[in-house]
C-alpha cells in the first residue's frame, strides 16, 4: 500500500513537472518566436557560444591568476600553464571566437537546408516525453562517440596530422579555453558534424538538441581543463593523456580505443616506474 502510494506521488510529480515544462517552452515560443531556422541555426549557435564562455572564463581566471590555491593539487601536468601564457592564450581565443561564430553559424545553416529541417520540426511547439528525451540521450552517446573516434583517428594521419589536427595539439597540456582551438575544418568534421549527423538522424526536438549539445561541450571542456577533481569522469586523465603522448585515447568513453588497442590508462605509465623502484630496492638489500 505504502509502495503504491509512492509510485503514485512520482507518477503525479513526474506528470506536473513535463507539463511544467511546456508551458515555459510556449511562453517563451510566444516571446522568441516559433520559426525553426530562427530556433535551429541562431537558436543553437547563441547557446553553444554562452555555454562555452561562461564555463571557459571560470578555468581562465584559475589558470591565468593560479587560484584558488587549494585546487592547484588537482592539476593533472604540474608545473604546465602556471600560470598560462596571456599572449599563446589570446592567439587561442581568437581561433575559438571565429569557430564559435563563423564556422558554428554556417555549419548549422547547410545542416538545417539539408536535414534539420526535413526531420526535427515535427510540432516544435510540442515537447518531446521524457522517455524521448533519454532514448535521444542514450543514442546519440553512441552514435557520436562511434564518429568522433574514427574521425578523430583520421585526423591523426600523417598525411592530414601536419595540415589539420596539429594545430589543436599545440597544447600539449589543455587549458578549458582552447577546447576549440582548432582548424576549421576539424572543427566541422570533429566536432559539429558528428552533433550534428547524430540529432539529425534520431529527429531530435530542438529544446533536446539544446540540452545535448550543452552537455556535449561542457564535457569537452572539462577534458580540456588540465583538472583532475575527485567528482571529475574518468576522460579527464584519459583525454590530458592523449594531448601529452598524441596516439592513444582517440574518443571519449574509451570503448572504441580497447576495441582497437589505441587505449591507454593513465595508471598504466606509472606501473613501470613503480615495479623499477621495487627492484632497485631488492638490489640493494642483496
Amino acid at each position: 500500500m505504502v509502495a503504491a502510494t509512492i509510485l503514485s506521488s512520482l507518477a503525479l510529480r513526474w506528470r506536473y513537472a513535463g507539463e511544467t515544462l511546456q508551458a515555459r517552452w510556449i511562453a517563451l515560443l510566444d516571446v522568441i518566436g516559433d520559426d525553426p531556422m530562427r530556433l535551429w541555426v541562431y537558436g543553437t549557435t547563441i547557446i553553444i557560444f554562452f555555454v562555452y564562455w561562461i564555463y571557459a572564463a571560470l578555468f581562465t581566471i584559475m589558470d591565468i591568476t593560479n587560484r584558488p590555491k587549494f585546487l592547484r593539487k588537482y592539476k593533472i601536468q604540474p608545473g604546465q600553464n602556471e600560470p598560462v601564457d596571456l599572449g599563446r592564450l589570446w592567439k587561442a581565443v581568437k581561433v575559438v571566437a571565429f569557430n564559435l561564430t563563423v564556422v558554428n553559424f554556417f555549419t548549422t545553416w547547410l545542416l538545417y537546408e539539408v536535414s534539420l529541417r526535413h526531420n526535427n520540426i515535427t510540432d516544435i511547439r510540442q515537447l518531446p516525453s521524457f522517455g524521448r528525451i533519454i532514448r535521444d540521450f542514450v543514442i546519440f552517446v553512441i552514435m557520436e562517440e562511434t564518429m568522433f573516434y574514427y574521425v578523430h583517428r583520421l585526423m591523426h594521419h600523417r598525411s592530414v596530422y601536419k595540415y589539420v589536427h596539429k594545430k589543436h595539439h599545440e597544447w600539449t597540456a589543455p587549458v578549458a579555453a582552447m577546447t576549440l582551438y582548432a582548424h576549421p575544418i576539424e572543427h566541422v568534421l570533429a566536432n559539429l558534424l558528428p552533433v550534428g549527423i547524430s540529432v539529425s538522424l534520431l529527429g531530435t526536438h530542438v529544446v533536446v538538441a539544446w540540452g545535448i549539445i550543452s552537455l556535449a561541450v561542457i564535457n569537452s571542456m572539462s577534458d580540456h581543463t588540465g583538472y583532475s577533481f575527485p567528482w571529475s569522469g574518468g576522460s579527464v586523465r584519459f583525454h590530458d593523456y592523449h594531448h601529452a603522448k598524441f596516439n592513444y585515447n582517440y574518443g571519449v568513453t574509451g570503448w572504441l580505443d580497447k576495441l582497437h588497442g589505441t587505449y591507454r590508462a593513465t595508471h598504466e605509465k606509472k606501473q613501470p616506474q613503480a615495479k623499477t623502484k621495487a627492484v632497485k630496492r631488492k638490489r640493494k638489500t642483496n
